[in-house]
């Protein structure tokens, strides 16, 4: 490890950045010496600005993307270098609001059964029974579970906020035949080793695996079974506020789209409590 990643780390660490974060800055910063052979302390305002440059006319990258790479270079020279970076052009990008494949509820139900694998299809029954996610399911603890109280803690979600989720029985139900499978000790979707996760890849892979075998044709993504959670409810009458805090949005602006979303589903599609708990894991 060279010294200057090393100071990039340790004062990332002293500002509390997340793990993501960390590992995002440090990717991006790695990019930027792999294209000009050059350690990024080195480079002109020039430069950079024909990086960002290439970024978005060689390599297509998107707006969120190159704002990144240019959040990591400021980083770097703000707060570790502690040099004055100049005013980088970077397009915004134009206003579109993309409306996301959302999955009725029978399509939610074929895609559960169609998984194959039972750590999968657990954690794909708790994503969608809860809103959790992908991240927060990796780091879910045995003793996050209150059955008895019917929640589940979240510890730390999107913006370092603890909250409680749902736990409903048809869930309940699930993680019990679970339980007798893997006997978790720890974290409670676990890998190869008890004390540590399911490889979020291998669960991305899973849910795209499954919707194709379940013959559904619109784009499935993990994420997909957050959003059929919060659209489902709002379907079943739940309230818009209630819905916020199960989420963990900081802004009920945020989850007001679901309601825009929810306008344009079959008002007709239900599911029930019923048809999950009569769900299986696969042996």
């Amino acid at each position: 490890m060279t010294p200057l990643r090393q100071k990039v780390i340790d004062q990332m660490t002293l500002q509390g950045f997340s793990i993501a974060t960390q590992k995002s800055y440090l990717y991006q910063l790695k990019e930027v010496a792999k294209y000009f052979h050059l350690s990024p302390d080195e480079l002109c305002d020039t430069e950079i600005q024909s990086y960002l440059l290439y970024l978005i006319r060689d390599r297509h990258w998107s707006w969120s993307s190159c704002r990144q790479a240019l959040h990591a270079l400021n980083f770097l020279y703000r707060q570790v270098l502690k040099r004055p970076l100049g005013h980088m052009a970077l397009p915004h990008p134009k206003k579109t609001q993309k409306l996301p494949d959302l999955l009725y509820p029978d399509e939610v139900l074929n895609l559960i059964q169609e998984c194959r694998h039972a750590k999968a299809h657990a954690a794909i029954v708790l994503a969608y029974s809860t809103g959790m996610r992908i991240s927060e399911i990796n780091a879910l603890k045995v003793g996050d579970l209150d059955g008895e109280h019917n929640c589940i803690k979240v510890r730390q979600g999107k913006g370092n906020r603890d909250r409680y989720v749902l736990f409903p029985e048809g869930l309940k139900s699930e993680l019990r035949h679970y339980w007798k499978m893997y006997r978790p000790t720890d974290v409670v979707i676990y890998g190869l080793d008890k004390h540590r996760a399911l490889n979020s890849k291998y669960l991305r892979l899973e849910v795209k695996a499954a919707a194709i075998r379940a013959g559904i044709t619109k784009t499935v993504r993990f994420h997909s079974l957050r959003h059929a959670f919060a659209c489902h409810q709002l379907l079943a009458g739940m309230p818009l506020p209630r819905l916020q805090a199960l989420l963990g949005h900081s802004q009920l602006q945020t989850t007001f789209r679901y309601l825009q979303w929810v306008a344009m589903m079959d008002l007709r599609s239900k599911i029930s409590e019923d048809l999950l708990q009569g769900l299986r894991s696969p042996s």
